[in-house]
């Protein structure tokens, strides 16, 4: 499988039904960076210190740094099936 490393996949696993998040086809991502408004950046789940628990491809959240930049973190697709990449880009808003 070829892996896009700047494409958010979609939640098809079950455990995601209930974790509301914002649509990524409304972002535009490069190998830094993400464009998004901030009301879609307000729509993720902050986890600044820690990672959101059930890991599956698609699920994304933001963590804020110390310097107070936002970063957009997602789950993707791994080489090996069974696991998933923590991905990240620094959030430029539009």
């Amino acid at each position: 499988m070829k892996i896009n490393k700047n494409k958010i996949p979609l939640i098809i696993d079950p455990l995601g039904k209930a974790w509301r998040q914002p649509d990524s086809k409304d972002f535009l991502i490069d190998d830094d960076s993400v464009i998004m408004t901030a009301e879609a950046c307000n729509k993720l789940a902050e986890y600044s210190t820690s990672r959101p628990s059930g890991v599956y491809a698609g699920k994304m959240w933001k963590r804020v740094t110390n310097r107070g930049e936002k970063i957009l973190c997602w789950y993707g697709y791994h080489e090996s099936p069974d696991l998933c990449s923590i991905n990240e880009r620094t959030i430029l808003f539009a």
